[in-house]
């Protein structure tokens, strides 16, 4: 098994995220398949990839380099919004 976590709760929290992203204004996209939320950046066709960790703790981007505890999914979207800022490449 690779996840820790219930696929159902790992949907769940991905979901809890999603909607704080939309919420602030990101154009966000939602994978089953492989969970995880796609978020769009400055730069087209390639997307920053939100996933929650394997211990099911913490929601990780920028390939796991960025984390931020999955109790806190709106605190999550902000930290997420403001890495796009900061890593903006002005390609739009």
């Amino acid at each position: 098994m690779r996840h820790a976590m219930r696929y159902d709760e790992e949907l769940r929290l991905l979901g809890e995220l999603h909607d704080e992203l939309a919420g602030l204004g990101l154009n966000v996209g939602f994978r089953e398949a492989l969970p995880g939320l796609t978020v769009t950046t400055d730069v087209p066709g390639v997307p920053l990839y939100v996933f929650v960790s394997e211990s099911g703790t913490d929601f990780d981007w920028h390939n796991a380099a960025m984390r931020h505890p999955v109790r806190d999914p709106a605190g999550a979207a902000r930290r997420i919004a403001a890495f796009l800022r900061e890593h903006r490449t002005g390609a739009r």
